[in-house]
């Protein structure tokens, strides 16, 4: 079994860097930096591979310049390691933070999926918010290793699969969402997300060196974002559709167990 980590990483946020490579140094996981797409003071019309238009139709809102920095950088990762031979990825952002028996619970989950490939996945989620609509599967040192029906909304931790690597990047292009939208709305129609509770990677909780301060962020980004009147509806319908695929997942699992 072969496993390789990449930690996403903007060429300027070096104190991120310094902060991520103390906390996985410490815990002997070795990781390979990824340079993070840079979007700032580009033009949407400069990404070539966002479709504008169709995030208007289906979000009722434009995408942010980081937001597909965001996506690329997840893309670039499941690019360059379905060029490797390794078996599995772990992607990190560079703002989490990481728990002390990180790499025992990220290895005995990796032995587990290896040992279990009947479990059909593409992609475990470690850094969770919540856990809904979730079926266990099994205990992994004291945490919960679920069937993530209603897949998380958090892309800051996450393992691949091959599979589901090679799936995100056949359907991943042209870019017409965030990338943690995406995973949400793929997963949940298909059934094949997993989970980690309690979430072994949080988030560290350092403002972006991309959107500025939570304060600044919170009061631009709406106007950022050209919302139309569609927005709130658009949102509560997508977030309805996911929940639903996730619930007749959950029956269907319920049954056979």
């Amino acid at each position: 079994m072969q496993t390789v980590t990449y930690l996403i990483n903007l060429d300027s946020s070096k104190e991120r860097l310094n902060k991520a490579t103390e906390q996985l140094n410490a815990v002997d996981w070795p990781f390979e930096r990824i340079s993070a797409y840079d979007g700032r003071g580009k033009q949407l019309s400069d990404f070539k591979d966002y479709d504008d238009n169709a995030a208007r139709k289906q979000l009722g809102r434009r995408l942010l310049n980081s937001e597909i920095g965001c996506y690329l950088s997840h893309y670039k990762c499941a690019e360059q390691f379905l060029q490797t031979d390794a078996d599995y990825l772990v992607v990190l952002e560079d703002d989490l933070k990481i728990t002390s028996e990180f790499k025992k619970i990220i290895d005995a989950t990796l032995a587990y999926l290896h040992e279990h490939p009947e479990l059909d996945w593409h992609l475990v989620n470690l850094a969770s918010k919540k856990k809904k609509l979730a079926h266990d599967i099994t205990t992994l040192e004291g945490h919960s290793l679920w069937h993530a029906f209603y897949f998380p909304i958090r892309g800051l931790g996450l393992i691949w699969s091959r599979q589901g690597a090679a799936e995100f990047v056949a359907k991943g292009k042209p870019i017409s969402m965030p990338v943690d939208i995406f995973f949400q709305n793929w997963l949940s129609a298909n059934g094949k997300g997993l989970g980690l509770w309690p979430a072994p990677v949080r988030p560290l909780g350092i403002d972006s060196d991309i959107l500025g301060s939570v304060t600044e962020q919170n009061i631009e980004r709406k106007d950022r974002e050209k919302r139309d009147a569609s927005y709130n509806f658009k949102k509560q319908m997508r977030m309805l559709k996911n929940k639903s695929a996730a619930m007749k997942h959950l029956a269907m699992a319920k049954t056979k167990s």
